[in-house]
């Protein structure tokens, strides 16, 4: 027996949810992003996160174009929703785009700044953060590494990554001598 598959189907959660990842992740998403972050695990129906956008543009969202792409960030209602309404979606499909949006969003930025490594965090209900490292390999500039873990207050996830971000290298020289790679 196949075990049902949690999805997000109504407009005005999938606005909460779209609301939700650009405040947890801090920064706009574009369109393409969101696409790939919600069919992740097919969490959202692409007819479904269309409508959500159009419904959202202007309210919830504001759009920017930037790059020749359109990108959305919270307006202050949007922030709002995020915050109030943010838990009514299933923790699970929260859990799952926000992963897959550190992934996405690091991904690209880090080919944008020509970067090597990523750091974005979100806080938690309960204060403590999770924390997405994205490490890029220097010659094929691939995924090398990333990492997920936990800090127990914004103030140490705020620590770690400026640690991180003060010396990258440093960084993942020392994972590659710990794991002896």
């Amino acid at each position: 027996m196949e075990i049902p598959r949690i999805r997000v189907e109504n407009t005005d959660d999938i606005c909460v949810l779209i609301c939700h990842l650009i405040y947890s992740l801090g920064c706009p998403l574009s369109k393409n992003q969101l696409i790939e972050i919600t069919s992740f695990e097919d969490a959202v129906n692409y007819f479904g996160l269309m409508k959500a956008i159009e419904k959202a543009d202007g309210h919830l969202l504001k759009a920017v174009e930037t790059d020749d792409e359109i990108y959305y960030s919270n307006t202050e209602f949007g922030v709002k929703a995020a915050r109030e309404l943010g838990s009514s979606v299933p923790l699970s499909i929260r859990d799952k785009t926000f992963q897959e949006a550190v992934r996405v969003y690091t991904r690209d930025a880090m080919k944008k700044k020509g970067s090597q490594i990523a750091i974005r965090y979100i806080q938690n209900l309960d204060n403590t953060c999770t924390i997405g490292i994205r490490i890029m390999d220097e010659e094929t500039t691939k995924q090398k590494y990333f990492l997920e873990m936990t800090a127990e207050n914004p103030e140490k996830a705020d620590f770690i990554k400026n640690k991180i971000k003060g010396d990258p290298k440093a960084f993942t020289d020392y994972l590659e001598n710990y794991f002896n790679i």
